[in-house]
């Protein structure tokens, strides 16, 4: 396989595995990365994963260029129907991530270039490594970025910046990544690790209805879904909520004032 997969205790690790090729992504590996999600969101006991990439050079170099030229239609052919008919894999994968219930922790240690900025950016938040890079060269390859990673994209950076990464194709450094929102924090590469496993510890620490309510209710808000829709929704995750063990257990170790021990029931 070309990703690999480990589960400790309520977290699971999803390294993409291809560190020569700078962890770039082929169909193989989408299906791979799709349906690992799709499993973890079938076990209960899993409340948070990490996303990472094999090496130190590249988080994900994006699309294999060699996968890309193959699937791209030749000049003068007819287009494809639609950007996901041309791109299956990629378009399962990010569905699979859509409708995972659970947060998503990207943990940047290399560069995120085009795909690998799409996913990143899909995940629900961001560690990154001093140093590396937030990139999406679709301008200079002559490809459309996807519609939901524009979207994604604008919703993190804003438009402004958003433009000058997609039109441009100019780069995000740490910095200025940090200091728009991209990042939830900036690391050195010793303690990159020990940042991203205390966020995925603080978030399989809390009510896993409420989280994965909460976050329904936020991707549905950055997807732009329209407002009878966000309200059934949220509507059905607090009726959830509010007839749950979780909801019962929260309020009692709140007023006896200890740490709640949740089972997402």
């Amino acid at each position: 396989m070309s990703i690999r997969c480990a589960t400790d205790g309520a977290v699971l690790r999803l390294v993409l595995d291809k560190p020569a090729r700078g962890n770039a992504l082929c169909p193989a590996m989408m299906a791979d990365l799709a349906a690992a999600l799709r499993e973890a969101a079938e076990t209960p006991t899993v409340r948070v994963v990490i996303l990472s990439g094999a090496g130190e050079r590249a988080f994900c170099t994006g699309y294999d260029l060699t996968e890309l030229r193959s699937v791209a239609p030749k000049p003068g052919s007819d287009p494809p129907e639609d950007w996901a008919s041309s791109f299956p894999e990629l378009t399962e994968l990010l569905r699979a991530i859509e409708a995972f219930p659970m947060p998503l922790i990207a943990s940047v240690g290399g560069h995120a270039i085009g795909g690998g900025a799409l996913l990143a950016s899909f995940c629900d938040f961001r560690i990154a490594r001093q140093g590396v890079r937030f990139e999406v060269p679709a301008s200079r390859l002559g490809v459309i970025y996807p519609l939901e990673g524009i979207r994604r994209l604008v919703a993190l950076v804003g438009s402004p910046r958003a433009a000058s990464v997609l039109l441009r194709a100019a780069s995000i450094d740490t910095a200025q990544g940090l200091a728009c929102g991209l990042y939830e924090a900036v690391v050195a590469s010793t303690e990159l690790d020990e940042a991203v496993n205390g966020l995925a510890d603080d978030l399989a620490s809390r009510a896993p209805l409420a989280v994965a309510g909460m976050r329904a209710t936020l991707r549905g808000l950055a997807l732009g879904r329209p407002d009878a829709e966000l309200t059934s929704l949220h509507h059905g995750w607090t009726a959830r909520c509010l007839s749950s063990d979780d909801l019962a257990e929260g309020l009692s170790a709140a007023l006896g004032r200890r740490e709640p021990r949740f089972e997402g029931s």
